[in-house]
């Protein structure tokens, strides 16, 4: 089973309500202080020591509720202890976010890794450290460093590889426009491969878009913006030294326009649905999308989850402004946090559960859930499409996504969802986000806003 999670949009409404209760008196988060030492001796309980008579809650959303599953029957078979797992009705950040500000929290969670999303649990306030773990080190490379730390301290255990923003293509269409996916380095490249699709009648489209889903717009913007990104650009952004009207986002907003006025998309492009998108790729009624893994899980979905089938059509790079840089947008269902709640010996089991996860349990995970894996010594299953491995090779070297490294997440996609439809300009869409953003940043007690 592949999950088949949409990109990990952040929930506006659910900051903001939290930004709400941050507002006038800064965010704690910024002073708060947790000197727990994460190295002592017991803090990370053996995988199956045993736990009779403990029991955990786990908060899950509905697209993501059959994940830990066999994780947790097995932990519970090991240990004797017992995990409940809680759907949290969609939107589920929205949901969760609420729930925490009144008081209510679980021992466990599926959570979005980001900056901008662990600071919404004002993580230091809320959340475990995760430090030290046993775990960590045998992460496959760039693992540890893609996210899920905060100010130097883990807060989020990866247990899948989060997704990477680049290009799914189609090889037949590719064949006939006469293109070699490995001669394409960086967004040039990138138009000209369109272009030479467009002039061949390869496809219908060359490039295919889901404005009417909105959330999948985003892509071809951020992939613009890894070079900056690894040269400090969301810092600056999060310091209010450089803002989204600024030259460097400005220009991949407006890079991304001209594509539309170039015809290089689909007619439909302002209301075409991701299911569209996927069933265009599989088709080769286009020939490239940019987005992430959900949108190759529901074109797996179309081949029947044939491996063989799908690496024969289907193939993945990363692109970036100048070269082949993957920009990292992990979802809720990449990791799990641990909360306080006061009670050491339930803290400390939440500990071990994530411990048994990546541990003692891992092979069998990866194994049912059909996944690339993220540690070193269990074998990603041969089942996984080769696509898929492509992408998570892209996280080795790649960078975080402005979801991952800002300290808010603006409807930036929305925003170009409009610009689409034709009612925003590319300046409109930056001012727009840019507002949004210091509000959000503002809120949180960001300095410089």
């Amino acid at each position: 089973m592949m999950f088949t999670k949409k990109s990990a949009v952040a929930t506006f409404a659910a900051i903001a309500a939290l930004s709400m209760g941050l507002a006038g008196c800064g965010n704690p988060a910024a002073t708060s202080s947790d000197d727990t030492d994460t190295s002592a001796a017991g803090y990370w309980p053996k995988a199956t020591t045993k736990l009779d008579g403990v029991k955990l809650t786990m908060w899950v959303a509905q697209n993501s509720n059959k994940i830990p599953e066999k994780v947790v029957k097995d932990f519970q078979k090991a240990t004797g202890a017992e995990v409940k797992l809680e759907t949290i009705p969609d939107p589920y950040e929205q949901n969760v976010q609420t729930k925490i500000t009144t008081g209510d929290s679980p021992d466990l969670a599926f959570w979005q890794p980001t900056k901008s999303m662990l600071a919404g649990f004002i993580a230091q306030d809320k959340l475990q450290k995760l430090d030290n773990a046993p775990w960590v080190d045998n992460y496959t490379d760039g693992i540890a460093d893609a996210c899920g730390v905060v100010d130097g301290t883990r807060y989020a255990a990866l247990v899948s590889t989060p997704p990477v923003m680049g290009v799914f293509y189609n090889k037949d269409v590719f064949a006939k426009a006469g293109i070699n996916a490995e001669d394409i380095k960086g967004w040039d490249d990138y138009v000209a491969a369109a272009e030479k699709i467009k002039s061949t009648g390869a496809a219908e489209s060359p490039l295919f878009e889901m404005g009417g889903s909105q959330w999948g717009t985003q892509y071809s913007v951020q992939i613009q913006l890894a070079e900056a990104a690894q040269d400090g650009l969301w810092t600056r952004v999060n310091s209010a030294k450089e803002k989204f009207t600024d030259k460097t986002i400005q220009t991949a907003v407006d890079n991304y326009k001209e594509l539309f006025d170039k015809g290089l998309y689909n007619k439909d492009a302002g209301s075409a649905k991701d299911t569209d998108e996927a069933q265009a790729l599989w088709t080769g009624k286009t020939g490239m999308v940019v987005c992430v893994n959900s949108l190759f899980n529901q074109v797996a979905a179309l081949a029947n989850n044939d491996k063989a089938a799908l690496d024969k059509k289907i193939g993945f790079f990363p692109l970036s402004s100048k070269g082949n840089i993957g920009t990292v947008i992990p979802e809720q269902n990449n990791s799990v946090v641990a909360f306080k709640t006061g009670d050491s010996k339930k803290e400390a089991a939440a500990r071990q559960f994530i411990n048994y996860w990546l541990t003692e349990d891992y092979e069998n995970f990866v194994k049912d859930q059909g996944i690339v894996s993220v540690i070193k010594d269990v074998d990603t299953p041969d089942t996984v499409p080769q696509a898929l491995l492509d992408s998570a090779k892209a996280i080795e070297g790649g960078v975080g996504s402005m979801q991952s490294l800002a300290v808010a997440n603006p409807d930036l996609y929305i925003n170009l969802a409009d610009m689409i439809n034709g009612t925003k300009s590319t300046t409109d869409v930056t001012k727009a986000t840019q507002d949004q953003f210091a509000q959000l940043a503002k809120a949180q007690g960001a300095k410089g806003f």
